[in-house]
């Protein structure tokens, strides 16, 4: 037997496999560490990608917005911003021009707790801190896309004469890859906005085409509303999963976050002599929700054969959707449904939230292709069997029925960081 153990909320999770049905285990992948970040971190500011020196761009300057991603993401916040506001101190940028906007895009807003704690002491004492607000009458709206999507963008952002983003380069289910201008477009959009890109992901016919593609036709409408809002400088990380840093990278929104990949694919893209029977996927570290928790979902269907089964581990401390009770009920109604059915409600209307409706078509999709047996302590069973789930009591348990599906000889990959990893077929 091989002895597994996840990472959860709540504490762990043990369980164990045997040797002769094991057919892969897929953390992510490792890099050297940088071993002087804080000097990685001044020297990759100084030096970017494709873009002018920081100090240039901020120069006679008075209004400066940084946008930085929220604790539903691992970004190192905290180590990161004291050397931007020191470097921004000496390029003439004091305190009291700088305004942290959090990339919330249509997540809850954080409380005064967990900002202090995302941000620490000395960033939450020096700056003024604002969670976005994505209602669309908070945001300026400056038009549309070429494909049609609104363009609204939070007021504090769209009148600062410099606008930089810090965020982490990891796996998307929709834009391919977090990071670059995703800070905009989810990060600091309106809903309307946010709404029309995700549907355009979530009705495309094929959902495990747009995962870790970074020239999909969803990255490029989110790198047009960017362009449009102007993203003038960007500070991506790449993190093992100890939360060393591995890769540093700055400047134009969308070379440096293409180098930014690069690194990023050798940590979340480990490789799988193929695909298994049955996958055991932890969800962390988008385990927050479901909401969050549909990231690891989508991957796991990279790992797992047509009418194999997913063991599908969420503690989802904060239930569906945490602060949106308005995706709760649409997940629990839709999720189940004929896709077309739901695209039809979709185009009547008749579901009003069009992200997580789009959500609920590419769920129901991918629901065809694969059965999934869900342990969670923070979702009732009810909630997991509206999500077209099974729910269990423990691995063990759902093991057990995979099994008297697929057989005693059937084959299984486990992956223990599910809400990163996008595994890779070998060929």
């Amino acid at each position: 037997m091989v002895d597994f153990c996840f990472k959860y909320n709540s504490g762990e999770l043990s369980f164990t496999v045997d040797e002769r049905n094991l057919l892969f285990y897929a953390p992510i992948g490792s890099l050297p560490k940088i071993k002087e970040e804080g000097k990685a971190i001044v020297e990759a500011i100084r030096n970017p990608i494709d873009s002018k020196a920081l100090r240039e761009i901020v120069k006679g300057k008075t209004n400066i917005a940084i946008i930085a991603d929220d604790l539903t993401r691992m970004t190192p916040q905290c180590r990161i911003l004291p050397l931007l506001l020191e470097e921004l101190n000496e390029a003439g940028i004091s305190d009291s021009m700088l305004t942290l906007v959090i990339a919330l895009g249509t997540h809850r807003n954080m409380t005064e707790k967990e900002i202090h704690n995302r941000f620490g002491e000395e960033i939450t004492r020096r700056i003024k801190i604002v969670n976005h607000d994505y209602k669309i009458d908070s945001c300026v709206d400056l038009g549309v896309t070429a494909r049609g999507t609104p363009i609204q963008v939070n007021r504090v952002v769209y009148h600062a004469q410099v606008k930089i983003s810090v965020g982490t380069v990891v796996p998307h289910p929709l834009a391919g890859w977090g990071g670059g201008g995703k800070m905009i477009q989810p990060g600091v959009s309106s809903e309307l906005t946010t709404d029309y890109t995700h549907f355009l992901g979530g009705t495309y016919e094929n959902p495990l085409g747009l995962v870790g593609n970074q020239e999909n036709f969803i990255r490029q409408e989110i790198e047009s509303v960017a362009a449009r809002v102007g993203l003038d400088f960007i500070i991506n990380t790449v993190q093992d999963f100890e939360g060393n840093f591995v890769g540093i990278y700055t400047g134009n929104f969308i070379r440096a976050h293409r180098t930014a990949i690069r690194c990023a694919e050798a940590i979340f893209r480990p490789e799988i002599p193929s695909r298994a029977d049955i996958v055991i996927c932890n969800a962390y570290p988008a385990n927050l929700d479901y909401w969050q928790g549909y990231k690891p979902f989508v991957y796991s269907h990279l790992a797992v054969k047509d009418g194999g089964t997913i063991i599908f581990v969420i503690d989802a401390p904060e239930g569906v959707s945490g602060g949106a009770p308005k995706h709760e009920e649409i997940f629990s109604i839709w999720s189940t449904k004929d896709p077309e059915t739901t695209l039809a409600a979709l185009e009547s209307g008749e579901i009003k939230d069009r992200n997580c409706g789009a959500i609920c078509v590419a769920q129901a999709r991918l629901l065809k292709r694969a059965k999934v047996i869900c342990v969670s302590m923070g979702m009732s069973d009810d909630e997991i069997r509206n999500l077209g789930f099974i729910p269990a009591e423990s691995i063990g348990e759902a093991l057990e029925l995979s099994f008297a599906t697929h057989g005693r000889n059937a084959k299984v990959g486990v992956i223990p960081y599910g809400g990163e990893t996008i595994v890779k077929v070998k060929k």
